[in-house]
């Protein structure tokens, strides 16, 4: 557990360096809300997870974004740096990486590293309330198993997300974000299946709050 923190602390404190050098952006403190796939003991349990996001602004086009968060049990703990370049003034383009730590009784494993692809549409739909549509797509995922690293093959459809940002404040905004990820499983395996489409296809949501400060 704490040489994944001191990784996530690391990440953090990169993310200031270039801010020093550069300039910073949103700072965002996130809560998470996921379904689990199958009931337990009849009810499903949702997880929550909570995250903490620093962006920096490297000039008028260009932002890397350092996120860690870790979820309520905690069974992992994940750091993503994701890179976003404006194309347009409502288009950007980016990629990313994650690594996530599964952290069972207590002790933290070997990461699983993913990288990904991201596409985004924003504007702004009234004087205080700006609106986004993501899609993202996992291309790459790479994890140790009986001591050597492998490639995952890939069971993730593009996700998709909307969201909603509203100005509360000169500096703060509270956002509101829906994320879908499709995901190719044998659902015939699986108890009463959350998000079930087809025997082979599960839709995922997951359900995003965020406080935004903009220093």
């Amino acid at each position: 557990m704490r040489k994944a923190l001191l990784v996530a602390l690391g990440l953090a404190l990169a993310g200031g360096a270039v801010g020093n050098a550069a300039g910073f952006g949103p700072v965002a403190l996130g809560f998470h809300l996921i379904p689990a796939v199958e009931r337990q003991d009849g009810h499903r349990v949702w997880d929550l997870s909570l995250s903490l996001g620093v962006t920096v602004v490297l000039d008028a086009a260009d932002t890397v974004e350092f996120t860690a968060i870790i979820d309520s049990v905690p069974s992992a703990l994940g750091t993503t740096v994701t890179y976003r370049r404006a194309v347009t003034g409502n288009v950007t383009l980016g990629a990313g990486a994650t690594a996530l730590w599964p952290i069972t009784d207590d002790s933290v494993h070997t990461p699983l590293f993913e990288a990904f692809a991201r596409a985004g549409v924003h504007g702004d739909i009234a004087p205080s309330l700006a609106a986004e549509s993501t899609a993202a797509l996992t291309f790459l995922t790479v994890a140790k198993t009986d001591d050597q690293w492998s490639i995952i093959p890939l069971a993730e459809l593009p996700s998709l997300s909307l969201s909603g940002d509203v100005r509360v404040a000169e500096r703060g905004s509270v956002m509101v974000e829906l994320t879908l990820q499709p995901v190719i499983t044998d659902t015939t395996l699986l108890s009463d299946p959350f998000g079930r489409i087809t025997d082979d296809l599960l839709v995922l949501p997951m359900l995003s709050a965020y406080t935004r400060y903009v220093p």
